[in-house]
């Protein structure tokens, strides 16, 4: 019975790791997620500030005497 009591502790410790396994896959999918939504955020950001920095240097400006 000793043999079977340490295969029926393993079986669970087995089950406990599957379950802690596809919670850290669910939590990489979101962080996941939350990265490729932060890039493209900074993305934007740039190029606002590359339309702005183009802008501003082509602003007309009155001619030099």
């Amino acid at each position: 019975m000793g043999a079977l009591a340490d295969a029926v502790a393993v079986l669970k410790d087995v089950l406990r790791m599957r379950d802690d396994l596809d919670r850290l896959s669910k939590s990489v999918d979101k962080l996941a997620t939350a990265a490729n939504d932060i890039d493209k955020r900074l993305i934007r950001i740039e190029t606002m500030v590359e339309i702005a920095e183009k802008r501003s240097s082509k602003q007309a400006r009155l001619p030099e005497k």
